[in-house]
């Protein structure tokens, strides 16, 4: 701006010259100022901005942590719930070995199994033998359809596979829960097993319509 002071065509007295001159000069660094001041809130606003994703970012990463943890915890509380009602029916059984109006003089916990030449194990809560017949207790701490759906087409075959020895022996079935789910009560009697119940501090068997499979 200041080449004004510069051009030989230029009739304005000196002292008007100075005057724009120092004008120019005011405004140039009125605009380097105010271009440093805007660079420097940018880089205040970007770093600002970074700043703001990192800690949204840490709290995602804190959110999922706990709800991570959360679900083991729920976890552990079904399954130590789980193995509470495996006692209290286990310890029913064990007193008298009788289920569904037939006794049986042998009671197995968590009877498991793992035959590698068919890639097949398997885990059975309570099971109750005699000489012809044999009981698979399933124990859960809320019973739903999907389990007795598991019962009937998953244990039952598998315990067959599994224990060949007792193939030539009749299987009823049993379900107890501290909680049925969904009518689950109702599709487990419908299909013939037999339910176990607590009932305040009492274990109660519905086993009527209990059938053989």
């Amino acid at each position: 701006m200041n080449q004004e002071n510069n051009n030989p065509t230029d009739t304005r007295p000196d002292w008007l010259k100075q005057i724009y001159a120092e004008t120019d000069k005011r405004i140039e660094e009125s605009m380097a100022i105010s271009q440093a001041r805007f660079e420097k809130e940018m880089a205040i606003s970007q770093a600002d901005w970074e700043q703001r994703l990192k800690e949204t970012d840490n709290r995602l990463k804190e959110t999922e942590r706990l709800i991570k943890a959360n679900a083991q915890q729920i976890g552990g509380i079904d399954k130590s719930n789980g193995e509470m009602a495996e006692d209290m029916f286990y310890n029913s059984l064990e007193q008298d070995m009788t289920f569904a109006g037939i006794n049986f003089f042998d009671i197995d916990r968590k009877k498991k199994r793992h035959k590698k030449s068919i890639n097949l194990k398997g885990e059975f809560d309570i099971v109750l033998i005699n000489g012809t017949t044999l009981a698979i207790i399933e124990a859960k701490y809320r019973v739903r359809p999907k389990d007795i759906s598991k019962l009937i087409e998953k244990q039952v075959p598998d315990f067959r596979l599994l224990f060949p020895e007792y193939n030539n022996h009749k299987i009823i079935l049993g379900i107890g829960g501290m909680s049925f789910e969904d009518n689950s009560e109702q599709f487990a009697l419908k299909n013939g097993i037999g339910i176990i119940k607590i009932v305040g501090d009492k274990v109660e068997y519905h086993t009527d319509n209990i059938k053989i499979f």
